[in-house]
């Protein structure tokens, strides 16, 4: 069996690499590793796959195959700079994994290094690991960050909305500090993802916090797919992706204006999803991908 490594910094939330090393363990070919999970001692020429979620820089591969993965478009100040010098400086692999079409077209990579698609999916214990009892109005899943405008959703909560929310995630030291204390607002803080599921199921909206700005409104939100997994009715901005979510899925959610906030307009929603949630089940996503066909093929001779 060939050796797969993926490289992860041990602060990065990366769902996926668990979802792909449980898909890889179950087949004949391939043995996955977290390298986080490693202590930092190992030994690249051990492995015969070494696989990078891509910053700028990374691993040099001698007779490995090497796998680039763009889940993701440069965030920040100057974005689109960055994506440029990503793809200026990042050495070629043998590989590349793309979240979707927008994402490949973002970094406009020039070479005929063979590609594919892989889309965010959800893990079965957001179909199993759910409670009914409801104590929360709203929750949040994420980082609690002004880079994500956090900061104003929660000015529209403790100005204009009802109810009490929770928020799953870390958050910046000057929003928790600023929040803390309002008998309204809960913060978790960083939690296990396991158990996720359980405690935002105690909510009965999910909220989907998502800046009308680039990247982040034309990328898969994971927390609404989640949501959705969850049974949760979804209030969220108003964005690229989710309409178009919306219509492929045939799903109806409340567009949250955080300057003019309705509360007689969310209680009067029709909520609607038909969202098919075997379909996006981890296994069914890095199937549709065909990954592991390709992988199979760069390592014939």
């Amino acid at each position: 069996m060939k050796k797969m490594l993926f490289i992860r910094n041990e602060k990065a939330f990366l769902p996926e690499i668990e979802a792909y090393i449980r898909y890889f363990n179950k087949t004949k070919e391939f043995i996955a590793y977290d390298s986080s999970k490693l202590n930092g001692d190992f030994d690249q020429n051990e492995y015969d796959i070494l696989w990078e979620f891509k910053g700028v820089g990374g691993l040099k591969a001698t007779d490995q195959i090497l796998i680039h993965e763009y889940a993701s478009l440069s965030t920040g100040t100057f974005p689109v700079l960055k994506n440029t010098i990503k793809t200026l400086k990042n050495r070629k692999p043998n590989l590349r994994v793309f979240l979707n079409a927008n994402v490949k077209s973002g970094f406009n990579f020039k070479d005929t290094i063979p590609y594919c698609y892989r889309d965010m999916g959800i893990d079965r214990i957001f179909l199993q690991n759910k409670t009914q009892k409801k104590e929360f109005d709203f929750v949040y899943i994420g980082s609690v960050s002004k880079c994500r405008e956090i900061d104003q959703l929660l000015h529209t909560f403790t100005t204009k909305m009802k109810g009490k929310l929770l928020l799953i995630g870390p958050a910046d030291d000057d929003l928790y500090t600023a929040y803390k204390d309002n008998k309204d607002i809960t913060f978790t803080g960083k939690v296990r993802y396991n158990e996720v599921p359980q405690i935002a199921s105690t909510a009965e909206y999910g909220v989907n916090f998502i800046p009308d700005r680039y990247p982040f409104n034309i990328q898969t939100s994971t927390k609404l797919l989640e949501y959705l997994a969850l049974g949760l009715k979804v209030i969220t901005t108003d964005y690229e992706w989710v309409r178009q979510f919306e219509q492929k899925n045939n799903c109806s959610f409340f567009k949250l204006n955080i300057n003019h906030f309705d509360h007689s307009q969310l209680e009067k929603h029709e909520f609607i999803s038909n969202l098919n949630r075997e379909y996006y089940l981890w296994d069914n996503v890095i199937d549709r991908s065909n990954i592991l066909q390709k992988i199979i093929e760069l390592g014939k001779p």
